[in-house]
């Protein structure tokens, strides 16, 4: 084979062990074929795994990374599975160069896997009704009177914890009312009141002379209690509501007031008795 020939083989892209060996045949010493064998050598280093550092929760690893030299192809490898939660991370001369898990590795490499773990909790807790204390003159003093019992209420707390490599690194809590409580309703009969200068007067015998000391008499013309109060005349003294509604001291208590203010004249006929 003549100069010419070898020479458009070599550069035709004939195989290098054919092209060395023919150069060979012609008288051509080592040093000329180095060129060859480097170029060689070149091409082989492309497809040489990538050795690069693996850390999975614990200490990192020395790994090769041979399929395709991706994040995915070394998980792959290594028989690492990852659900929906965990990442990953690579890093490049102690930087982060990316979270993508089909970025091309590098030699020298450090990947980090997060295996990242939620759990989500739901809690119900009841929760005891507020009382709500009023005080009424419908009652005796000091007397107590549940009149509305209320209702517990039941508020939801949701619980989201996460763990990123076997440490807790967020807690989410999150409440909610799944029923408002409603509130107790006790009343109680308050204590009626002193009206100087009237405590010396003989009231039981005025409630006798106008109602036969009925504090629940109800008079068609339109008087109430035990003192007969209209209902005009009851509300000017204070009353609330009705008067033969209220309990015996608290119509005492606003009977007193009448007289403070107007003597026997609310009760022409009996008011002598006072």
């Amino acid at each position: 084979m003549s100069m010419r020939s070898v020479t458009r083989a070599v550069r035709g892209g004939a195989c290098v062990v054919l092209a060395g060996a023919v150069l060979a045949g012609i008288g051509v010493g080592p040093a000329d074929a180095a060129p060859v064998a480097s170029s060689a050598g070149k091409a082989g280093s492309a497809a040489a795994p990538k050795t690069v550092l693996l850390k999975v929760g614990g200490k990192p690893v020395r790994r090769e990374a041979t399929r395709a030299g991706f994040a995915t192809g070394l998980l792959a490898q290594e028989h690492i599975g990852l659900d929906h939660n965990d990442s990953v991370q690579i890093f490049r001369g102690g930087r982060e160069v990316t979270s993508a898990k089909h970025k091309a590795l590098r030699s020298g490499d450090r990947v980090k896997v997060n295996v990242v773990t939620v759990r989500v909790r739901t809690h119900r807790n009841r929760v005891k009704p507020r009382t709500v204390i009023r005080k009424v003159s419908s009652l005796p003093a000091g007397k107590r009177k549940v009149v509305d019992r209320g209702r517990a209420g039941v508020r939801q707390a949701r619980v989201r914890l996460e763990w990123r490599n076997g440490h807790r690194v967020d807690r989410d809590v999150r409440k909610r009312w799944v029923r408002k409580p409603h509130a107790r309703v006790v009343h109680v009969g308050r204590k009626a009141g002193s009206v100087p200068g009237t405590n010396n007067l003989n009231w039981g015998a005025l409630a006798r002379c106008e109602s036969g000391g009925n504090p629940r008499a109800v008079n068609s013309a339109g008087y109430y209690g035990l003192y007969q109060f209209s209902v005009g005349t009851w509300h000017s003294v204070g009353g609330k509501g009705m008067p033969h509604n209220a309990s015996r001291g608290e119509q005492t208590y606003r009977a007193k007031k009448l007289y403070a203010s107007r003597g026997r004249s609310p009760w022409p006929n009996c008011g002598r008795l006072l």
